[in-house]
């Protein structure tokens, strides 16, 4: 079994006992002697104003004694099992760096096939400073460690990246070209974006001008 599963089992045994012994408690108190029993306390209450024989007294308290005792310890195993349902919790996830959990999805550095976040990089070259109103832009450059691999070209548009239509494909040395065209004049932020990895080159300004 797992560590969870064992903690429900343990945490199932204990309250079953705690359980057991409060009706055992409850099953002494409310018991009544009959029989000879009965005979013997009313003889004895007509010398005695306590009400019962003291030597039953002393037999109950005992084992009340004993059932409260092992109550009290049933309730602190139970307390110590529910204080480390947290921390089981939280040592299933792993110490990656950042505190994001390795199942949270690829990531480049943890990729064996894909190589290292050193190794995997998108460099972009002679980028266009500026261009007109739709303007074919050339975006071209080379992704390290990323031969045949589709790219997406993005800018930044109302608080997010928004992708362009059109991918394109990198050659087998991890060579690319990619077109775009903007119609409104003013600066616009871009990237290229691979979006299987989440590997992005740096962002540059491209300036419509009206």
């Amino acid at each position: 079994m797992t560590d969870p599963q064992w903690h429900n089992v343990l945490l199932g045994i204990t309250v079953a006992l705690l359980l057991t012994w409060l009706l055992l408690i409850a099953a002494l108190v409310i018991r009544r002697p009959t029989g000879k029993k009965l005979e013997l306390e009313a003889a004895y209450r007509r010398f005695s104003p306590s009400g019962a024989l003291p030597g039953r007294n002393r037999k109950v308290r005992l084992i009340l004694l004993v059932l409260a005792v092992l109550v009290i310890l049933n309730v602190v195993s139970l307390g110590l099992l529910l204080s480390r349902a947290p921390g089981e919790s939280s040592s299933t996830q792993s110490a990656t760096p950042g505190g994001l959990s390795s199942s949270t999805g690829r990531s480049p550095a943890s990729d064996p096939q894909t190589g290292s976040a050193e190794e995997q990089t998108i460099q972009l070259e002679d980028l266009p400073d500026s261009a007109r109103p739709f303007q074919t832009v050339r975006i071209q450059g080379t992704y390290h460690g990323g031969g045949d691999t589709f790219l997406r070209v993005q800018r930044w548009e109302g608080g997010k990246w928004l992708a362009f239509p059109l991918p394109t494909k990198t050659d087998q040395s991890g060579r690319f070209t990619a077109y775009v065209e903007l119609g409104q004049p003013g600066r616009y932020r871009l990237r290229v974006l691979d979006p299987d990895s989440g590997v992005t080159s740096k962002t540059f300004v491209l300036v419509i001008k009206g």
